[in-house]
């Protein structure tokens, strides 16, 4: 089945090229200096007048796509850039995201923890948080509105059939009407893994339809993802990767399956379902709007909306499943259920919000819009509820509720000045008392014959730590925790130049109460001490922490010849419980061009580099990322990781070819870690394919 995905993409570029090079030798032989030949309603080809056969009839299909995300609050619409990235293109394959800020198991799909503290998002089912590369939130589908067909169709790969990684994703969009549409896509993700045991399989089908009346409107998605992937729990020994000369028998090469390691029967496997709906009802007036012809006057009737009643509802229904069939010893440090057990979780999270909109720019004197919603969610959660064995696979269901009352205040029109603040509190329900304000605006205006952009952000929020970081039960960990609401501030601001290509952004963030997980990593080979094993729970630092960050984003031009680059530096007053990089740093080099006017092409090499530091380890039997505590902590990082590659850009295909992890070997530090006892792969081949189709 992938051959023959690969070869009808190859066949089909083949021959798109093959049109061109057609399309311009017809236009230039008609005489047109070189441009395709037009026809008009005339029948006149360049100005002259030719013969037609009356049998065909004369179709252009238009390649007007928009795209739009659907907020889950408000149900308002927000409109994006369309997803057909150009320049950077090879990079969007990557679990270490585009600039490279992620740190993973090594393995495509693999879980990932941002290195960047103020990226990072906590939802309340945490087992997906590291899995976000995957997944999509429904307020991050992309909804489009197409005047004709729209599909698209994505290939990746590297490596081969024994040790590679594939990605085919499929999206179709089309409408009804300007007013209606729908679609779907289909992606499948499948990672074989170099080292052994590290594979994933992840699956995700969408659907998604919309109706935009003049008063009724509605929105619709439905998500099905299963997520599988194996687990190793890193290699037995980093020498194998750092120094390989000092390993067993004088072998100075160890490829990444000859290397062993810590778990072999060990899989986490996730269902993640959503359901999103948004509706609303406008109200308003009509206006009479008079269109004068030569012979007629015709008199319309234009709808005005000023306000509108809105609901949105959003179901999520998630389960986790642990399974080692193995029964590892010396691996974990506690064993409270037997082995036959189901050691897994379920959540269901169902949401309900209805509130009404005074629509912005009804008129100038009130040049914003407002929201006033009550929101009632409800959460269920199931875990095992029995220690050591007794009532055996019994399992506990635990309910949460709350009310909540929020307001949204904003102005999206005009050039000049933007803001959007909302403030929610919980009336009710378990997280009584919890409360989120959160804001942010922008100015522009032009200066010394540029833009100048200013924007400032920030929030202030008092919530309730997840269910899971306050009570979990599983096969090797169980905790029940009276943990404290952890109360937030954080302030930011960025200053950018359009022109120079230039963008500052510093923020700070202080926490109460953060609640983390840490624990004693594993250490193979010293089983005679318990610290040596596996052993995590969740802990709440009931200080203040403050977390310093400053982005400076610079871009660089000489013609052809292009310098991007982003350089983080972060502060934690608290390393021993929020470790984060002093340092973090992408850089991309390139030449970027036009080949005979249609042929667009980006030639460089990127770099990835962060400073040393403790990590976070990760744990297979939570799927989440941990703080590393006692005598055996790691560090990784001061290794820079570089890839060469190639990206082009023909009519509505894009591809791209990539020589990836090129700096193997070339240096004394060879820390290639981005996670403790994960290695990332070593050099190996990448391409990439993206094609449009429209009709």
């Amino acid at each position: 089945m992938r051959r023959l995905i690969v070869c009808i993409l190859l066949s089909g570029l083949f021959g798109l090229l093959h049109a061109q090079e057609s399309l311009r030798m017809a236009g230039d032989h008609g005489g047109g200096g070189g441009s395709i030949p037009t026809l008009n309603q005339q029948g006149m080809v360049n100005g002259q007048t030719q013969g037609r056969d009356s049998t065909v009839t004369d179709r252009s299909v238009p390649r007007d796509v928009k795209m739009f995300h659907v907020g889950t609050t408000l149900g308002d619409i927000i409109p994006i850039e369309t997803d057909t990235a150009i320049y950077n293109f090879q990079n969007l394959h990557f679990t270490d995201g585009i600039n490279g800020e992620y740190n993973y198991l090594g393995n495509m799909g693999s879980p990932r923890q941002s290195r960047i503290f103020f990226n990072r998002k906590e939802e309340q089912f945490v087992f997906t948080n590291a899995l976000d590369f995957f997944l999509t939130p429904a307020g991050d589908y992309n909804f489009t509105n197409t005047k004709s067909p729209y599909s698209n169709l994505t290939y990746y790969r590297a490596g081969n059939k024994i040790n590679g990684e594939e990605w085919f994703r499929a999206y179709f969009a089309v409408n009804a009407n300007k007013r209606t549409g729908f679609g779907f896509n289909i992606d499948y993700l499948y990672g074989r893994g170099l080292y052994d045991h590290q594979n994933t399989g992840y699956f995700n089908g969408s659907f998604y339809g919309y109706h935009h009346g003049e008063r009724y409107e509605i929105n619709a998605l439905f998500s099905h993802n299963k997520l599988r992937l194996a687990e190793n729990g890193g290699i037995a020994d980093d020498r194998y990767v750092t120094n390989p000369e000092a390993m067993a028998e004088g072998k100075k090469t160890y490829r990444p399956a000859d290397m062993p390691t810590n778990l072999q029967s060990t899989w986490n496997e996730n269902l993640v379902r959503t359901v999103f709906l948004a509706q609303d009802y406008k109200l308003g007036y009509y206006k009479a709007r008079v269109d004068s012809l030569p012979d007629t006057v015709i008199t319309h009737h234009d709808f005005i909306p000023v306000s509108k009643v809105f609901h949105t509802m959003e179901v999520n229904s998630n389960s986790r499943r642990f399974i080692d069939y193995a029964n590892t010893k010396n691996y974990y440090a506690d064993n409270f259920l037997p082995y036959d057990s189901i050691d897994g979780t379920e959540y269901l999270r169902i949401r309900n919000t209805a509130g009404l909109t005074l629509i912005e720019g009804i008129n100038k004197w009130i040049p914003f819009g407002a929201s006033a919603y009550i929101t009632h969610e409800y959460r269920q959660f199931t875990l095992p509820d029995s220690v050591r064995g007794t009532g055996r696979d019994h399992t506990h269901t635990y309910q949460e509720n709350n009310v909540t009352l929020g307001g949204n205040i904003k102005r999206t029109l005009g050039n000049a000045f933007h803001f959007n603040a909302t403030a929610e509190t919980v009336l009710a329900g378990t997280d009584l008392g919890a409360f989120n304000i959160k804001g942010n605006a922008d100015l522009n205006f032009r200066l010394w014959n540029d833009t100048l952009r200013l924007r400032v952000e920030g929030y202030m929020k008092n919530t309730n730590p997840s269910f899971y970081y306050r009570r979990y039960h599983s096969q090797h960990y169980w905790w029940d925790n009276d943990f404290n609401k952890e109360f937030r501030t954080r302030i930011g601001g960025s200053l950018s130049f359009d022109r120079l290509g230039t963008r500052l952004y510093a923020g700070v963030e202080n926490i109460k109460n953060y609640t983390y997980l840490a624990g004693t990593p594993y250490m193979p080979g010293d089983y005679s001490s318990p610290l040596s094993l596996s052993s995590i729970t969740a802990r709440q630092y009931t200080g203040n922490l403050q977390v310093l960050s400053a982005t400076l984003f610079q871009n660089f031009k000489w013609g052809i010849l292009h310098w991007d680059n982003e350089v983080t530096a972060q502060l934690s007053s608290k390393e021993e419980i929020l470790p984060l990089p002093l340092l973090n740093v992408y850089s991309n080099l390139y030449l970027k061009f036009v080949y005979a006017k249609v042929l667009k092409i980006q030639i460089g090499a990127d770099a990835r580099y962060f400073s040393s530091y403790y990590a976070p380890d990760y744990a297979p039997a939570l799927e989440q990322y941990f703080v590393q505590e006692g005598e055996h902590k790691v560090q990784v990082g001061g290794y820079p990781f570089i890839n060469v590659y190639a990206n082009f850009h023909l009519k509505q295909v894009r591809f791209y070819v990539m020589y990836y992890h090129v700096t193997q070997g070339l240096f004394e530090n060879s820390n290639s870690f981005l996670a403790p006892h994960y290695p990332v792969n070593p050099r190996m081949f990448k391409l990439g394919l993206s094609w449009n189709f429209w009709d």
